[in-house]
């Protein structure tokens, strides 16, 4: 690595940034027009700085929830903010000994085509051969750490046991049911639309899928006659109270994620009396907890994806101006894959 101030011509280093900030505080699931795609002056490049370019940007739910308020140790979004978020990007400009131009790095830009930050705040891209970078913000990323951490501390699923997984297509879901499945138990999908369906069983692997709605006990009947052993909940407070009543003696629930509320529904209530009659033992999902087991995770999901049992599931934008619309559909449940913009090839 050089110890010199480093640059590489970029439109970016011209003096202004691209960047999405907070138009409007949302109400309910966030629309494009809450968004605004503005320019920022470029920050000077201090010591031990490096100057990124954003190649692709992760679009994560949890922002849903700074928003105009506060998720966990995160700071508020307001009027006028950046939006956070990370991004695989490249060094383009360098005083630090630890990164060089060229560098590949996971940092976190916001919604931005470039940034200026401490280098010790990036870490460097590391994914198998083979496999694209983008899969450091989806499956080997902080999603799949997500599902990796659920499924080893929260469900453990055994030979033969039938685990059930909401939002079974998104970034989570697709590497959690893959992890389902190596672990040689029945992965069963919820999704929240026939297409979904056929991606969850035809490209992901899923051994079966039921659609979200009021006939959804009905589909469990069918198709998990025997009760479910595990739950992956990702879904909303109808699904919820569905499965509860759906669970086999002694069984296993993760709450990862609760999309409905982070979009202004009600809080999410579980229902004690079906958790007290299957014996279950419920668990709250942080993956800030759980990054002792990166190493593991990169070891195991990258398996599942140099070896080809597990796809490198992305749903891609085509630029920064398509952040807003790409964010305000994965927030109404309409992607499929881990949402990922592109904002320059790489």
């Amino acid at each position: 690595m050089s110890d010199a101030s480093q640059v590489l011509s970029t439109a970016d280093n011209a003096g202004e940034v691209t960047a999405v900030v907070l138009a409007a505080i949302p109400v309910g699931v966030p629309t494009a027009e809450d968004f605004r795609v503005t320019t920022l002056p470029a920050a000077e490049l201090g010591e031990g700085q490096v100057r990124v370019e954003t190649l692709d940007l992760s679009l994560d739910p949890y922002v849903r929830s700074t928003l105009g308020g506060r998720h966990l140790g995160d700071r508020m979004t307001d009027v006028g903010d950046v939006i956070p978020g990370k991004s695989v990007a490249r060094v383009v400009e360098s005083r630090s000994a630890d990164r060089a131009v060229g560098d590949l790095v996971l940092a976190d830009t916001g919604w931005t085509s470039s940034a200026v930050l401490a280098a010790a705040t990036t870490t460097p891209v590391r994914v198998p051969a083979g496999v694209a970078p983008s899969a450091a913000l989806g499956a080997l990323g902080m999603p799949g750490l997500t599902a990796y951490a659920a499924h080893v501390r929260h469900i453990a699923p055994q030979p033969g046991e039938t685990v059930l997984v909401a939002s079974a297509t998104g970034g989570v879901g697709a590497v959690a049911g893959a992890l389902v499945k190596a672990a040689g138990a029945r992965a069963v999908a919820i999704v929240g639309s026939a297409e979904k369906a056929r991606v969850a069983v035809e490209e992901l692997g899923y051994d079966a899928a039921v659609l979200r709605g009021d006939d959804l006990a009905d589909q469990l009947q069918a198709t998990c006659p025997d009760k479910v052993n595990a739950y992956l909940h990702m879904g909303d407070q109808a699904t919820m109270d569905v499965v509860m009543e759906h669970l086999a003696i002694g069984a296993r629930v993760s709450l990862i994620g609760v999309l409905d509320q982070s979009n202004g529904a009600a809080p999410t209530r579980v229902r004690a009396g079906a958790i007290m009659a299957a014996r279950a033992t419920l668990h709250g999902m942080v993956v800030y907890d759980h990054f002792d087991l990166v190493g593991e995770q990169v070891d195991v999901v990258g398996r599942l994806l140099t070896e080809g049992v597990m796809p490198l599931f992305e749903d891609r934008y085509v630029g920064l101006d398509q952040a807003p619309l790409a964010f305000s559909k994965m927030m109404g449940g309409l992607n499929v894959g881990k949402v990922v913009v592109q904002v320059r090839s790489a």
